[in-house]
Formats: C-alpha cells, structure tokens, sequence
C-alpha cells in the first residue's frame, strides 16, 4: 500500500538549483522525498527526509521499484542521523533511470538495510516535472545559458586534471586564515569548446567577498576541461558547477 501525500508538489526556487519536493504520512511516521538536476554529478540527486527513517553507518544499497515488475538497484550514502536530528538517505541517479520512472508514473517501494521501507504514492507527477523544468529554465537563463540547449547535450565537460588541485587550503588568503573565515563557494564556470575555462561567477557566496574572488581567480587560471558535446559528437560551449569549502586550520 502506498505511503499517503501529505500536501501537494512544490518547486523550491533556490539559488543554485530546483528541488521538486512531496511530503508523505504513514501510520509510523513523516518523510519526504526531494529531488533535483545534479549539476556536479550528472542526472538527479534523490533524497528522503525524515526523523525516523533507519542509520546505516556506510554505504548502502537500495531496491526501488520502477513499474512494470523492473527494479533497479543504487548505492546510497551512508544515513547516519544525529540524535534528535532528522535522517537523510541520498543517492545519485547518473542516467536518469529513477526519474524517468517518476516521470512515466511508475516509481515504487524502495526497500534497504536496517529495514528502510518506504512506498511513495506520486500522483500528478507531469504538471510538477513540468514546473521543475521552467524552474531549471529560469535558472539556467539567469546564467545565460539555454535550457534546452543545456539539457540535449550528450556529454558534459568533464575536468581534464584534478579538481581538487584547483583550489587547496594552501591557497588561503591570509586576512582570512587570520580572522578564521570560512565558508562554501558555490561556482559556475563558463568552458569553451575547447576546454579552456573562459569565465567564472559565483552562485552561492561564502560570506566573504575576498575567498569568493580568490575561488575565481585559482580557477580560471587552473581549471581545465574535456569540452561538453552535443548529439552529433561536436565540441561546444556549455558549463561546469562545483564547490569549494575554506576551512581555516586548527
């Protein structure tokens, strides 16, 4: 039996993505389910939400039911919740399977360790995929970019290094190792069809202007790439999001 919707779809406009989101009852207990376009990883990061969803102190596979008697396996982080702290379970679906299920109404229980069991109804699912998509629209043109554009590429950029070369904790501007400054930059960079990273802009500040600048400058001066290509193998133009956390040393 399905777990019953609490209330309808939201979109939640966030500053650097869109989350489709629905919450559910059951006779035990809340949880919600979220989802959004992974932007670093590729495909939608899924996630569920809920004080008494299970731990499971390392990575975990999960079964979820995809209709028509398929089913289709993923390795989930390790849910591990704080006491009194609500639970997370979260995956990555690269390929879209997932959500292309969500989208043809066939997605089902999903079941894994420590007796995780869920089985979110999800009616009216087209009208809120819909509304994601003009969401992630929006967003990308905030960016400059074409959604549709975007969306038919058949392969993204990909990092030629290692990113995590780009910026390190050597980089630390020293005002801000001093006064102990530290926060997540959220970046999106502009990469050219030839791989060259031709522009950065900050899409979540870390509160404070100066590590913002320097994430920019580290990169346009260190991040390469494997330019994206389009359906017939052509290199072109798109873009590439990630984030860095400065963390001061103890």
């Amino acid at each position: 039996m399905a777990d019953t919707p609490e209330s309808r779809w939201e979109v939640d406009y966030g500053a650097t993505k869109c989350r489709l989101i629905r919450h559910f009852t059951t006779a035990d207990h809340a949880y919600r389910l979220e989802v959004d376009r992974g932007w670093t990883l590729g495909g939608f990061n899924w996630s569920l939400y809920g004080s008494a969803l299970p731990a499971h102190s390392s990575t975990a596979s999960i079964e979820i039911e995809l209709g028509a008697g398929r089913r289709h396996r993923v390795q989930a982080d390790s849910y591990v919740a704080k006491a009194g702290d609500e639970g997370v379970i979260r995956w990555n679906d690269p390929d879209g399977v997932v959500f292309d299920a969500l989208r043809d109404g066939g997605l089902g229980r999903l079941t894994g360790p420590q007796k995780l069991d869920v089985s979110p109804s999800l009616p009216n699912v087209g009208a809120a995929i819909e509304a994601l998509e003009a969401c992630e629209k929006d967003l990308l043109a905030s960016w400059g970019f074409d959604a549709d554009r975007s969306r038919s590429l058949a392969v993204r950029p990909r990092p030629a290094g290692d990113p995590g070369k780009w910026v390190t904790r050597g980089d630390y501007p020293v005002y801000d190792a001093v006064n102990n400054n530290e926060g997540m930059t959220t970046f999106l960079l502009t990469v050219g069809a030839d791989g060259a990273t031709t522009g950065c802009r900050i899409i979540d500040s870390s509160g404070f202007p100066s590590l913002d600048a320097k994430t920019c400058e580290l990169l346009l001066a260190r991040a390469t790439f494997l330019p994206a290509e389009d359906s017939e193998g052509r290199s072109v133009q798109s873009f590439y999001i990630n984030r860095f956390w400065w963390q001061a040393s103890r």
